[in-house]
């Protein structure tokens, strides 16, 4: 086990010390990224003054604010469409992109960070990965409910919960063994997740496999029925844009390139700018510059615009700018000859970039383009990565400021930061009509987390330590989080049952209620006022 002195210990020290101590102390250092919020509060403002204190944190909150627009912004104008397009060409229904596209959408980022980090692990990890389970599961879920009410497949809603709550049971078993855990204990826990997905794929090539018997043959009246009920769930509501090649082929190849690039980028709503109000107006043109940063650094294939949005000057120059930032957000400090890595990336894409802007045309998107959708995946998913790292900063920094516990920063505060994009990225898809997709995430993201913070690092620290066992502790938080998930995982069944998996925003309240009521007992374990679990 990693053990390393917490940073809210800056408050036993003197002011004097502080600074030093933010500067030179791991837990303070890993959980800033572009800003050092920190050393800002602790060096350069003086602490002493409870009114400075007071608009460092009212100015981070501001930031934070901002920081959430602008992943509302990436989310819902670029990665929703570029989710859509890869689960359309891998031939995904809404459930089965659920378990797979946007579980590692979401999680592909803590996965980066886990194996960068070489799988280390901490006493409040298991604390860390039911929070998060918490939120996403009874939190987000009952806000993707309350946005758009739907009904929900039986048989696919118990294969979400049923691995959910597997997932969740055996870990809190292991982590109660008193012995440790070993090898053999730690594998299956790792093999949920694996298992997840495998089953997810059979479904729906079950389902296929059911439809295409049924069309085979004569059919009655009741398999009619069950026929135009079983279709809709293997394709996804896209509003697919036709493309006729051969009619658009019109002048040379390169014709109005810079007027398509500049229409491309600089997009603005000039309609809606006219007829709204000062108040949008303002936002409007807050917003803009926002818009064009990530038109350049995200490329877009969206099936549902004309031309797919294709724009050939600045697709040439995607091919150069996004693998070189992503390469250097993954490796900034990795060399090869003492060249850095992102650099020889940058050399091998500049001679693919020229071939692509001599070979395409400014009139029709090239074939290809709709399969370049991984890139944007990736952008998008770094991009958000950033940005949550920043919010997750922010917040760390206004627990250390605050001086509550690690344990209660963890539970709340730090959750949200690492899954607020979760949150917008299921609540845009809720709003635009993909709430079976978002609500599928709620039960596969965490499981995605679990094995990537929890079970991954666990195999590798039974395997090393062999034949001894690794001993755990679920801590008080833990254990009170893990019991308050699973009665309210018992609620969401319930809700899912008595509306004959009708899920009406009665249940949503009924699961946002719960987790308010949830933090409020956080708040009285933090305060002292009651005991947490298993103390």
């Amino acid at each position: 086990m990693h053990e390393q002195t917490v940073c809210t210990l800056v408050h036993d020290l003197p002011v004097t010390q502080q600074c030093h101590f933010v500067k030179n102390t791991a837990d303070c250092l890993a959980n800033m990224k572009l800003i050092n919020y920190l050393t800002w509060h602790y060096c350069k403002v003086d602490i002493r003054s409870r009114f400075n204190a007071f608009w460092i944190v009212l100015g981070m909150l501001i930031v934070s604010i901002y920081v959430f627009w602008m992943m509302q912004v990436t989310i819902n104008y670029y990665f929703c469409p570029i989710l859509k397009v890869i689960a359309d060409s891998l031939r995904m229904n809404e459930s089965t992109a659920g378990v797979t596209v946007m579980a590692l959408a979401n999680g592909s980022p803590d996965l980066f960070t886990s194996m960068a980090s070489r799988m280390q692990m901490s006493k409040y990890t298991f604390l860390s990965c039911m929070s998060q389970a918490m939120f996403l599961h009874i939190f987000v879920a009952g806000l993707v409910i309350l946005t758009r009410p739907f009904n929900i497949e039986p048989n696919y809603y118990m294969r979400d919960f049923g691995f959910l709550f597997l997932n969740i049971v055996y870990m809190d078993y292991i982590h109660k063994k008193r012995n440790g855990i070993n090898w053999l204990m730690a594998i299956p826990g790792a093999c949920i997740f694996v298992g997840y997905v495998i089953v997810a794929v059979i479904d729906q090539h079950l389902l296929m496999a059911r439809i295409q018997k049924l069309e085979r043959r004569a059919l009655e009246v009741g398999e009619v029925l069950q026929l135009e009920e079983l279709k809709p769930q293997t394709k996804l509501p896209l509003r697919r844009h036709e493309i006729d090649r051969h009619s658009l082929r019109q002048g040379g190849r390169h014709k109005l390139i810079f007027r398509q690039f500049w229409n491309t980028v600089a997009e603005f709503d000039l309609e809606r700018f006219r007829k709204g109000t000062l108040m949008v107006k303002i936002y409007l043109v807050t917003k803009q510059p926002i818009d064009m940063v990530l038109r350049i650094l995200i490329p877009v294939v969206d099936m549902e615009k004309p031309l797919y949005g294709w724009s050939k000057l600045l697709y040439s120059l995607q091919v150069i700018i996004v693998p070189t930032y992503i390469a250097y957000i993954i490796l900034p400090a990795e060399k090869i000859a003492g060249i850095d890595i992102y650099l020889f990336i940058l050399i091998f894409v500049v001679p693919l970039s020229i071939l692509i802007f001599f070979l395409t045309r400014t009139d029709t998107p090239p074939r290809f383009f709709r399969y370049t959708s991984p890139m944007g995946f990736l952008a998008t998913v770094f991009l958000i990565f950033c940005l949550t790292a920043e919010v997750n900063a922010m917040f760390f920094t206004l627990g250390t400021i605050m001086y509550v516990s690690q344990e209660f920063s963890l539970a709340t505060a730090i959750c949200w930061a690492i899954s607020s994009n979760d949150l917008v990225t299921n609540l845009s898809l809720a709003y635009q009509g993909w709430p079976r997709m978002a609500l599928t995430a709620t039960f596969s993201a965490p499981v995605f987390g679990s094995f990537v913070f929890l079970a991954l690092p666990l195999v590798v620290h039974t395997l090393v330590s062999a034949p001894d066992n690794v001993h755990l502790s679920e801590g008080a938080f833990g254990e009170t989080v893990c019991i308050f998930l699973e009665v309210g995982m018992g609620f969401n069944m319930l809700s899912a049952l008595t509306t004959n998996f009708k899920l009406r925003r009665a249940c949503g309240f009924l699961l946002v209620s719960y987790y308010v009521f949830f933090i409020m007992v956080l708040v009285l374990l933090e305060k002292g006022v009651i005991h947490a679990y298993g103390v």
